[in-house]
């Protein structure tokens, strides 16, 4: 698959990397210290340490990707058709992904966890029996599409006014001021207020009715992709500033765990002075690390290749897969006796050779699959092609057979190549 010249490579590859990490974050979780799904018996302090750091910040590069390709898109598509897309490549693969990909990771969890017993037909007319955790219908793992869908919505004409020349007039010297001063990091008022609003929000499990947290914190961050697309001399600035960004990653990070071990990122335990610095830290941290891992990424990795064509295009289609691996890999691994890093590496193998190999030979080569996980026409239309020519090759009729006078038992036959063997029957 060539890689379009029209394509942004960094953002491809932070694409990637936004959901392999959240891929590595899910292999992890059964083995930690943390509650999961689905548990192993033997569980990791340290992972656990790794999943926490992660779940702070994790989720937000997502955000800040699909701004950033939201905008790019505005430069070779309108509004209108955009918004198709996004409901056709998102809004499907989540009703098929409640449907059919997540149920197998409830009942293996109500399995474990002696809620249920039978097999899976069994469970599967009640499959939808409430909604979770109490019942049994969710999406998981497919919990931010909703919220993708929306700011989408929301974002395309904000974007669209944004990108016109009057507004480019004005945006622009403005935006020249916010780099040369570091303005990015204001980013971080509106991610404070967002988490301080935990103190008055019922939970953090996004609920997406009822997310003030949640919108506020994603919008932002949506916007900030919007911005990087939009004036490449921000990103650029982001880049020279990724040391920097580490290290306040750093220090916000080990500052949260030090000072409040157990907030259990609920600002709501915490007296309103601790709250605010609580909340703070919780926004600083999660800027400082998305701003890192982009500053890395772009500035590291800006070459499109054959193999970020296909990555990017099998990203979507992997991500939706892999967790039901995980699930099923970590349940079936439960009472074998391996060390624990073995089964995690089992584990993250299992999810992402079985979630590329269902997409490379499943589910790119069928239309109406491709549809259901989100893959674009394009890429669809050329794994079809691959298995159409694969067909053609097997059918097509091979030249006559060559028998080699003084040997009748000898039989040639033209290879691949042009090269010809013998060989004699049944060996």
């Amino acid at each position: 698959m060539p890689y379009a010249a029209s394509r942004r490579a960094e953002f491809d590859w932070l694409r990637v990397v936004a959901l392999g990490l959240m891929i590595v974050f899910h292999s992890a979780l059964g083995f930690s210290s943390w509650p999961w799904l689905v548990s192993d018996t033997h569980r990791s302090v340290l992972l656990g340490k790794i999943v926490d750091f992660l779940w702070l910040w994790r989720v937000a590069l997502v955000f800040v990707v699909s701004g950033a390709a939201l905008m790019l898109a505005l430069g070779r598509r309108s509004p209108a058709e955009i918004m198709r897309e996004r409901l056709k490549r998102l809004a499907i693969p989540l009703a098929f992904g409640m449907v059919v990909i997540v149920p197998p990771q409830v009942y293996l969890e109500r399995l474990q966890r002696g809620q249920f017993h039978g097999s899976y037909v069994d469970y599967l007319p009640h499959f939808a029996d409430g909604i979770y955790p109490t019942g049994n219908l969710s999406w998981h793992h497919l919990w931010f599409i909703p919220y993708l869908l929306v700011l989408t919505a929301i974002a395309l004409p904000l974007f669209t006014w944004a990108g016109t020349p009057a507004r480019r007039r004005i945006f622009d010297p403005l935006m020249q001021v916010a780099i040369d001063r570091h303005l990015v990091w204001l980013m971080v008022v509106p991610l404070t207020v967002a988490h301080l609003s935990l103190r008055v929000q019922a939970n953090d499990s996004h609920n997406v009715l009822f997310d003030g947290r949640g919108w506020m914190e994603f919008g932002t961050l949506f916007a900030l992709g919007g911005m990087l697309a939009r004036w490449p001399a921000l990103l650029t600035a982001i880049q020279r500033q990724r040391y920097t960004a580490l290290a306040l990653g750093m220090m916000a990070y080990s500052a949260i765990r030090i000072e409040w071990p157990a907030a259990s990122g609920n600002p709501a335990t915490l007296p309103l002075d601790g709250a605010l610095g609580w909340s703070f830290l919780s926004a600083l941290n999660v800027l400082a690390w998305v701003l890192t891992v982009t500053g890395f990424v772009t500035r590291w990795l800006t070459r499109g290749s054959s193999a970020l064509a296909y990555a990017t295009e099998a990203a979507l289609p992997v991500y939706i897969l892999h967790q039901t691996l995980v699930v099923f890999a970590v349940y079936n691994l439960h009472d074998v006796d391996l060390p624990l890093g073995a089964k995690l590496f089992l584990t993250l193998s299992f999810s992402v050779l079985g979630s590329l190999a269902l997409y490379a030979f499943v589910i790119r080569r069928s239309r109406w699959l491709g549809l259901l996980f989100g893959v674009k026409p394009s890429a669809a239309e050329a794994g079809r092609g691959q298995l159409a020519a694969g067909n053609q090759s097997l059918n097509a009729p091979g030249p006559p057979p060559v028998v080699f006078m003084g040997s009748p038992t000898a039989v040639a036959s033209i290879e691949m190549g042009g090269r010809v063997s013998t060989d004699t029957p049944g060996r």
